[in-house]
């Protein structure tokens, strides 16, 4: 490798992994500041802040790779064009290829790396984060159910007021249970044991597994009340909603490639364009950082910036289009690739003339 190699590559790389670090620390630092919000409301329980931190700053980081790999690249060269050493360079004979050499000899592993990261490790990301909500959806906390407390929600017509007085060391089971539940002039009242919350696989309800108890029931139009003593009791009550995500980007990339609906390919799809934008942003990185003499240094990357959430906002438009079957198949999301490599070659036309 020439010396102009060595040195490009490194300039490139310690851009790259400065830049890359920042979006990181950005990345888990709002990430963090909106899980400990939903953690003081009791929507999330404490003791899983660090896995989904873990798990949820991963998933954005890959997605970020590109845009950090462009911006470090824009910084790299913009330094170059502000030091009068690209001119210098170009005086001595080095050609826009020389530079693209450099450039590929440490974007093409980091592509390689990328592909790796989304084919493999996203989806399995992807799947540890729906099994983090799963196991969040059937704790008491998601029911808005804390140990010791009265919680009561609904009106006095039609609501419902639950007390658990002790939640066991594995936050799943509920013990010494009660609820009572109003639905116009009817009144139900159950007291157990013991009370465990689970998903209903078929249908993705949250429903109360209730054993051990009694249950009575009353109604204000009538005389008398009904007691009713009980093993085991399932019952359905209004608790709080919470989003169910989207399974299909935990799919093994493999198991996506061979399915041939609209979502999956749209899904497939998303994935390859993230891993063909780190190169394609490599390119355009080069031709876009060029500055005339005295041009302010930063410009440049706001417009890098503006240019990626175009193309970021494109993809991700045509990616939803593509899956409620408004978009055909094919192209798909190829064609937004190839406007940008036109793109870029039209700016190497610009700046640098026809291909030395």
């Amino acid at each position: 490798m020439k010396i102009i190699d060595r040195y490009l590559l490194k300039e490139i790389a310690l851009s790259f992994s400065a830049t890359l670090l920042v979006l990181t620390l950005i990345i888990v630092g709002n990430t963090f500041v909106r899980l400990l919000a939903d953690a003081s409301t009791g929507e999330l329980p404490s003791d899983l802040l660090g896995s989904l931190l873990w798990f949820g700053s991963l998933k954005q980081l890959i997605r970020l790779i590109p845009v950090a790999l462009l911006i470090g690249m824009m910084l790299a060269f913009s330094r170059l064009y502000r030091d009068s050493e690209m001119a210098a360079l170009r005086a001595a004979g080095v050609a826009p290829r020389h530079f693209y050499r450099a450039i590929f000899s440490f974007v093409l592993p980091l592509t390689l790396f990328l592909a790796g990261l989304v084919l493999l490790v996203s989806p399995w990301v992807e799947q540890q984060n729906l099994d983090l909500r799963r196991q969040i959806n059937e704790r008491p906390e998601a029911a808005g159910i804390p140990p010791g407390e009265f919680v009561t929600a609904g009106s006095s017509s039609g609501g419902y007021t639950a007390l658990a007085e002790n939640i066991d060391a594995s936050n799943t089971v509920m013990e010494r249970f009660f609820i009572r539940a109003q639905n116009g002039t009817q009144e139900t009242a159950i007291w157990a044991r013991s009370a465990v919350l689970f998903v209903d696989s078929a249908n993705g309800e949250r429903v109360l597994q209730i054993r051990d108890g009694y249950r009575y029931e009353s109604d204000s139009a009538e005389p008398g009340m009904r007691i009713t003593q009980f093993d085991e009791h399932g019952i359905r009550i209004p608790l709080r909603d919470v989003a169910q995500a989207s399974n299909r980007g935990s799919i093994p990339s493999q198991t996506l490639w061979q399915q041939s609906d609209a979502g999956a390919q749209a899904e497939w799809q998303w994935r390859i364009a993230i891993i063909i934008s780190a190169p394609l942003l490599a390119l355009l990185a080069f031709p876009l950082s060029y500055s005339a003499p005295r041009q302010g240094r930063y410009g440049k990357v706001a417009v890098a910036i503006l240019i990626y959430a175009v193309y970021a906002n494109v993809l991700a438009t045509v990616r939803g289009m593509v899956e409620r079957g408004d978009f055909p198949i094919f192209p798909g999301l190829w064609w937004i690739h190839l406007v940008m490599l036109g793109f870029v070659f039209w700016l190497l036309r610009k700046y640098y003339g026809k291909p030395a």
